[in-house]
């Protein structure tokens, strides 16, 4: 009981840092305020529906509360990259001078192209999880699979009606100076904040990776210090009762372990 209650402390810690963090950059990306709700909205759906499909599978199949954690999780990553990439294409469709539903078309027959493989790719590689004859595995396969499933048929039929509701108005909101503008892609013409970053990294390629590899390669030293092992009491914090009662029982009974005579 008491993995499962921190297990969903987590949870809802990370959902509470997680959610605002990823609409911040989503604002960051997109440069809207709508647009980028519009992405979160999918995960929140893809989440639910594979929260149910969970629910039914359980009836059949005893699930390990982890599969609430890695629904959310991966529900919040693939839902909003998922649309990420249609919201993004319809923009740009939209920029080049198509009308709405011809954008909508046109972005689903490009990117929802590469949401499908890529959420096959993902399905196909947790089948395997199914495999193995544990409880927590098959839990992790299917929370995983379900959601995945879920944001992909979100992005390929939820979100089009959306946009199609919306229409232009998905740029209401904009932020200064990263806002995208409607107008006719053309290259000679300087674009945004992003078409200002790739313009820079192009005309100074060899700098540009030194500074991105540097930093990839800081990142890396903070695997040396990671600590691996099997989750037990340790791994909970502090003022778990159940913890404080193995610490004692270690500490005065070397948790129940015998001492052979000398």
């Amino acid at each position: 009981m008491d993995f499962q209650e921190v297990s969903q402390k987590g949870l809802l810690k990370g959902e509470v840092f997680g959610a605002p963090i990823a609409l911040i950059i989503l604002i960051f990306v997109l440069g809207a305020l709508i647009a980028a709700v519009i992405p979160l909205i999918m995960a929140v759906m893809a989440i639910v529906i594979a929260m149910g499909l969970a629910a039914l599978a359980g009836q059949v199949f005893e699930l390990s509360f982890f599969v609430e954690n890695m629904i959310t999780m991966i529900g919040l990553a693939v839902g909003i990259d998922y649309s990420l990439f249609v919201v993004s294409r319809y923009w740009e469709e939209r920029s080049n001078g198509l009308d709405k539903l011809e954008a909508i078309a046109r972005a689903g027959a490009t990117a929802n192209r590469t949401v499908v493989f890529s959420g096959m790719t993902v399905v196909l590689g947790f089948i395997g999880m199914l495999l193995v004859p544990s409880n927590v595995f098959i839990g992790i396969g299917l929370a995983v699979i379900f959601v995945v499933v879920a944001s992909v048929l979100a992005a390929m039929t939820l979100l089009p009606a959306i946009l199609s509701l919306l229409g232009d108005r998905i740029n209401k909101l904009s932020v200064p100076v990263i806002g995208k503008t409607l107008s006719r892609f053309d290259e000679s013409q300087e674009g945004g904040f992003w078409d200002r970053i790739s313009r820079a990294v192009m005309g100074k390629p060899i700098i540009s990776l030194v500074l991105a590899g540097g930093l990839l390669i800081a990142a890396v030293f903070f695997f040396f210090d990671i600590k691996t092992g099997a989750s037990g009491v340790a791994s909970f914090p502090d003022g778990i009762e159940s913890k404080e009662g193995f610490e004692i029982l270690d500490r005065e009974f070397s948790a129940g372990r015998l001492r052979l005579p000398r």
